[in-house]
């Protein structure tokens, strides 16, 4: 699924009344599992159970969901040959008996610190920056980005994936200048373009633009950060061979944010939060630095914001299909024993399939 289709997948989130969980009063199943800090433990979700696919589970499609550590991944896209997925849910509309009316879910695929930059307006058709301050690490250098503007103008028309960009580094002593970059093309990688059109990436170190195809910049050390349509990449791990890190540093608000509220603000308005990110900001332990990874519907989202020990998200449930793709389950994650830093020990969850 491509990072528009996931688009279109969020369009479709508000409930409908397609589909019926029931209101019978069962909450489902009861499931625990023991959830490594590495390696995977795998769910089939119409017994449920816990299964052992053969080899890694990763040409296999016996098994539904997987946790690994804090990451829970579908049998789809990346993490599996299946037809699976998942889309977030509210527990009060599930125990009104609400699912969306939506052919899509969010499939596994490449994701990083820029994995939730945008929030959706699914009246207007517009993605709408949250002007996050993102940081991004790179043998020691460190640099600070903020998206303005997902669109920019030629001829007088408005062009989607024109990206208007600040960008500073920022040094032990202060921040150095900050640089406007204005209609980066990321126009290239919508549903009808090839995967040879290029996109554009940036060198950071060398203050300078490139354009290259998907194959180029899987090869190329050469970039920190690349654009394509509303997919932002970094360097390393999934993202590329290089060793470039990024992070949200308002991540933790990000499940909090209104839609409004995203709405209301501005390239001037926020150019405060932008200049006041400083070295310690950036260099702060607490800053979760990493290249891109899989990510999924849970990703950023199943964990509720600011727990400690980490406990899973108290308003969400969990829309997910089997990889045979021919059933859907209801998921509710209850709680977590024993969650350590690595872990969320032996999880409690509940699964109920979708009458």
């Amino acid at each position: 699924m491509t990072r528009g289709s996931i688009v279109a997948a969020l369009l479709l989130l508000t409930p409908a009344c397609s589909d019926d969980v029931g209101n019978d009063g069962e909450d489902g199943a009861l499931l625990e599992v023991e959830v490594p800090a590495s390696g995977r433990v795998f769910l089939r979700l119409a017994t449920p159970e816990i299964v052992a696919p053969a080899g890694d589970g990763a040409a296999s499609t016996d098994w539904d969901l997987a946790l690994s550590g804090y990451d829970v991944f579908t049998n789809s896209g990346l993490s599996g040959p299946g037809d699976g997925g998942a889309l977030p849910l509210t527990l009060e509309d599930t125990r009104a008996g609400q699912l969306p009316n939506t052919p899509f879910l969010l499939t596994d695929e490449t994701g990083g610190a820029f994995t939730r930059w945008y929030a959706y307006d699914g009246e207007s058709h517009v993605a709408f920056s949250r002007y996050h301050i993102h940081a991004i690490e790179h043998e020691g250098r460190y640099w600070k980005l903020q998206i303005l503007s997902f669109y920019g103008e030629v001829e007088g028309a408005p062009v989607t994936a024109l990206y208007q960009l600040r960008v500073a580094e920022v040094l032990p002593d202060g921040a150095g200048e900050t640089v406007d970059i204005k209609d980066l093309d990321a126009t290239a990688g919508d549903i009808d373009a090839l995967e040879s059109a290029p996109s554009a990436c940036l060198d950071l170190a060398g203050n300078r633009q490139l354009m290259l195809t998907p194959a180029e910049a899987r090869e190329s050390t050469e970039w920190h950060v690349c654009f394509r349509r509303s997919l932002v990449s970094v360097n390393s791990e999934l993202g590329g061979p290089g060793a470039a890190r990024g992070a949200d540093l308002q991540e933790k608000e990000t499940r909090s944010e209104a839609l409004a509220d995203v709405k209301e603000r501005t390239a001037a308005s926020e150019r405060a939060r932008f200049d006041a990110a400083d070295y310690q900001a950036l260099t702060d332990p607490a800053v979760r630095y990493r290249g891109d990874h899989v990510a999924t519907a849970f990703t950023g989202r199943w964990l509720e914001p600011g727990s400690s020990p980490p406990a899973p998200a108290r308003d969400t449930a969990w829309l997910v299909q089997s990889a045979d793709g021919q059933s859907r389950f209801v998921a509710v994650f209850e709680r977590f024993v024993g969650a350590t830093d690595a872990s969320p020990g032996r999880v409690i969850m509940r699964v109920k399939q979708v009458e």
